[in-house]
């Protein structure tokens, strides 16, 4: 299992810095922020190096635009989330998974897992440590983001009670990830049709004006609403 900690490190993580290697070198990225109520579990090294370093490179904008803004939103939430590696301790595990493997996140309240959510909720992200290592094929899925995204709906109140909304607003997210890798994108996830970042994006909505309205589930009322929006302040500003 994937669970033993590797004695190489490969750079170091500082409380006001994050070290990236590029190209052999090092890089120093930009400052961390001066708050964030995004916390990661810093229990095995390797893992809070990999996960901060995922983090600082989506902060600085280098998976798009639509994971910078996942990441605003959460490091800005009233609320905490913390991010936890799946370990060997069954605490961390899945409720359905007995492997030990599958990342998930949880919502800090007496709700039912799976129910609806309106008002900001803490979270902890249980995230398999693979998920964050560039060495393993498997970080390509893109499970990350696609936890974070959950969180941050969890934070801001807007957790929804249908898996299939859920599902879809997880998946644009995880779509803009993978194209910011060159990633193939997904158009079905756990049968339901994910393709509204495809959308979004032949609609020229991956953009700063359409942020606020990520992840975008219907990109033609948004792509109408902005439009409409255009044109109400342009006949004002005549």
């Amino acid at each position: 299992m994937y669970h033993k900690i590797r004695k190489n490190m490969r750079f170091s993580c500082f409380k006001s810095l994050e070290c990236l290697f590029v190209s052999g070198g090092l890089l120093l990225t930009a400052a961390l922020p001066a708050k964030t109520q995004l916390i990661v579990d810093d229990s095995d090294p390797q893992f809070f190096s990999d996960t901060n370093r995922e983090l600082q490179v989506m902060r600085a904008g280098g998976r798009g635009l639509v994971c910078k803004e996942v990441v605003s939103r959460l490091d800005a939430s009233s609320v905490d989330t913390h991010i936890k590696p799946v370990t060997q301790d069954e605490k961390t595990w899945h409720p359905n998974d007995r492997k030990g493997t599958r990342s998930h996140t949880v919502a800090l309240d007496n709700k039912v897992r799976g129910a609806e959510r309106r008002q900001p909720t803490p979270a902890i992200v249980f995230l398999h440590p693979s998920r964050v290592d560039r060495g393993i094929s498997l970080f390509k899925l893109g499970t990350f983001v696609s936890e974070l995204e959950s969180a941050m709906d969890l934070n801001a109140g807007t957790f929804f009670g249908d898996y299939k909304v859920r599902e879809k607003r997880a998946a644009f997210v995880r779509n803009a990830w993978r194209d910011s890798m060159g990633l193939g994108l997904i158009s079905i996830s756990d049968r339901v049709p994910t393709d509204e970042y495809q959308r979004a994006k032949q609609l020229g909505l991956i953009n700063e004006k359409a942020a606020a309205f990520f992840p975008i589930l219907d990109p033609e009322a948004i792509q109408g609403n902005l439009s409409a929006e255009s044109v109400t302040i342009s006949t004002h500003t005549q």
